[in-house]
């Protein structure tokens, strides 16, 4: 049937994620279906079949949004967006552990993924010629659960690629070393509009039972199954992209797990061009660019000197660096052998250029990784920054699009800061931009009731603060929680009242952060004003930065690397109440949100719970609720839209994935793609 191919095409490009006139299809189709396959095209169109399809297209709604989507993909491929002239010289290869693209393609687990999602669907939009590497996980991160004890338990599905919207590359097989064996992988690709994501997968009948499951679950804890990951991701990652033919002369590292693919690059230019190692690297080096987004030396992945033996010894000497020099590569202490290898130091050594992920996470980094340039001052450490920004045609909710299609123009999302039509923001009347989000908020708080954890009725007209993450302690969830008298008062205020949603996973392994969800939850039981959404993702994610009044966002300052949700909220009018961390350090100013007081510096970072609970109950009480119910007549509350319109207009522009694509472009991508070109030996590879 050659409507159900069409259809097919349609769910098979990631693009229906950021157009809501192709995912308005899939919905139109089947409602119910749609939220029950977790919106899920590919399965959906699956159990629908030939006769569902036609019997749904005779419905006078569905056709008409046929011929939406139909009309939305044709103006997303006609346009000539301006990398696709002359401005990019070069293949760009973006590797990363996880991709945040949908819901219902479970392979990421948090911010990385999300982001890296995020500049993929950026790319997209700008034409610029790069392709991306991932797993391709049978199990993905586990979905959460939260047992009678109100403790987090996962729970894994597994998934099968018939069912998901990405498409197995027939004739496309690679190895890559695992110690004097070599596992098999074969390539499934997703289509992200206009750039592809191959993803790379073990679970073939020619592996043995333990090399078929290095893909099965993203960030498994044992270091061996890890290291196992990365060989994959890195070194296998390179030799899959040379068996599809694509010709890439800058590699992107987004984080260290795909350290390996340096090495690799260092492995073929030997072999094809006969360098010396030290050539090799140095040619090698010219086009990497690493982003390294952690902020704590803990956050990055430490293999014991025995593993690394086990694993890669053979491959290294195939590659003809000695054992010593590799691992001196990502070792703290170069030469001495009882130190580990970390995964950052290696990435920084084999980059040409690196990057963290906002201002201060730059000075953070050099000051965490100076160690990689023994001897330079800190100031001088070559590392940079490129602050994260969120896909806002994906985060910004339909109904605020709408506003700035009418109001700004039907390209806002494509616009530069500088525009000036980016004024007419501005001119949105205060009764249109609240009457749309108080309905976000209805629609908020209608999802909260179907994945709450207590099920409890909260109240649309409340002050009502959103707090979404990853509960890693760091991120104190609980800080809220250090003063429940206050916290009481606050919430049971009958009239000025405050509500709470909190959503986040902790990693399986992080038992301190699975404490922390345990209190939240024991707090939603206890509370009618607190709730606690259970398996938090991308859909979740949206409804909360779409609704919520208030962006919480309370982390020990210096470890928020970025910190994109805020972005994704901000962008949508929710005003932030964040510590001076990450993307927050250089966007905040009074009219777009608050600043939650610390006393802590980059020279003496520790910092004091309880005084930090103190400053944010003391802005909270005096500065925050009372602008929410400042209302004029006719009940809006006009200097809170004043803030919203504000932190909509900054927001969307300075803290965007297009501004982010372009900054690496320029700042990265460009200068190591001409360093390439100079050196005159990107490899032939055919294709």
């Amino acid at each position: 049937m050659l409507m159900l191919e069409e259809l097919n095409q349609f769910a098979h490009d990631l693009l229906w994620t950021w157009q809501p006139r192709i995912e308005g299809l899939f919905q139109a189709l089947n409602p119910e279906l749609w939220e029950s396959t977790r919106q899920n095209p590919v399965l959906m169109l699956a159990q629908l079949g030939e006769q569902g399809v036609a019997k749904a297209l005779e419905r006078e709604e569905v056709s008409h949004a046929l011929e939406e989507a139909r009309q939305a993909y044709r103006e997303y491929y006609d346009r000539r967006p301006p990398f696709m002239d002359a401005r990019a010289p070069m293949v760009v290869a973006y590797f990363s552990l996880e991709f945040g693209l949908a819901e219902c393609l479970p392979i990421y687990s948090g911010g990385l993924g999300v982001l890296a999602g995020d500049h993929l669907k950026a790319t997209s939009d700008l034409g610029l010629p790069l392709v991306a590497v991932g797993l391709f996980y049978k199990q993905g991160f586990g979905r959460q659960d939260i047992d009678a004890e109100g403790r987090q338990v996962e729970v894994y599905y597994e998934n099968r690629g018939d069912d998901l919207p990405v498409r197995k590359v027939d004739g496309v097989e690679v190895d890559a070393p695992i110690g004097q064996r070599k596992v098999k992988i074969g390539v499934w690709r997703a289509q992200v509009g206009r750039v592809p994501l191959f993803l790379l997968d073990t679970d073939l009948e020619s592996n043995p039972p333990d090399l078929r499951a290095i893909t099965d679950r993203l960030y498994v804890p044992e270091p061996d199954r890890r290291l196992r990951q990365e060989i994959v991701l890195g070194i296998g990652g390179v030799r899959a992209l040379r068996a599809l033919g694509m010709v890439a002369g800058v590699f992107h590292l987004n984080e260290g797990h795909s350290f390996l693919c340096a090495i690799e690059r260092i492995r073929e230019l030997r072999a094809s061009r006969q360098m010396t190692l030290e050539e090799a690297r140095l040619v090698a080096r010219a086009g990497i660019v690493f982003t390294t987004h952690t902020p704590i030396a803990a956050g990055s992945d430490y293999f014991e000197p025995g593993l690394v033996w086990d694993l890669l010894n053979p491959y290294l000497t195939e590659v003809g660096i000695s054992f010593d020099r590799f691992m001196d590569l990502g070792r703290q202490r170069p030469g001495d052998p009882r130190d580990r290898l970390v995964t950052t130091y290696a990435a920084l050594r084999l980059a040409d250029q690196a990057v963290g992920v906002s201002r201060l996470h730059g000075a953070v980094s050099r000051r965490l990784w100076k160690d990689a340039w023994k001897g330079l001052p800190e100031s001088q450490v070559p590392i940079g920054s490129v602050t994260n920004g969120a896909h806002m045609p994906t985060w910004v909710a339909p109904e605020i699009a709408d506003l700035l299609r009418r109001y700004v123009g039907p390209d806002w999302w494509d616009l530069d800061g500088e525009d000036g039509r980016w004024q007419a923001v501005f001119e949105i009347p205060a009764a249109e931009l609240w009457s749309v989000h108080v309905e976000l908020k209805r629609n908020l708080l209608k999802v909260a009731r179907t994945r709450s954890v207590d099920s409890e009725q909260m109240d649309e007209h409340a002050l009502t603060f959103g707090f979404a993450r990853r509960f890693a302690p760091y991120k104190r969830a609980n800080l809220l929680l250090e003063d429940r008298a206050r916290l009481n008062k606050l919430l049971r205020n009958s009239k000025r009242p405050v509500q709470l949603i909190f959503a986040g996973k902790s990693h399986p392994a992080d038992q301190p952060g699975k404490d922390i969800v345990a209190k939240v939850v024991a707090l939603a039981r206890e509370e009618p004003c607190v709730t606690f959404l259970k398996d938090y993702d991308l859909a979740i994610a949206r409804h909360l930065v779409h609704g919520a009044d208030v962006w919480l966002n309370n982390p020990k300052r210096f470890l928020e690397a970025s910190g994109t949700s805020g972005m994704k909220a901000g962008a949508n009018g929710v005003l932030n109440v964040s510590v001076l961390d990450g993307w927050w350090d250089e966007a905040y100013r009074p009219e777009l949100g608050w600043a939650i007081p610390s006393g802590a510096t980059l020279d003496r970072p520790n910092v004091d719970d309880q005084a930090e609970a103190e400053g944010l109950f003391r802005l909270l009480e005096r500065e925050v609720v009372p602008a929410f119910y400042e209302r004029d007549e006719n009940g809006i509350p006009q200097r809170w839209v004043a803030m919203m319109r504000a932190s909509i207009r900054h927001v969307v522009t300075d803290f965007s994935a297009r501004r982010m694509v372009t900054d690496y472009f320029d700042i990265a991508y460009a200068p190591a793609a001409r360093r390439v070109e100079q050196l005159r030996l990107l490899p032939d590879w055919g294709g």
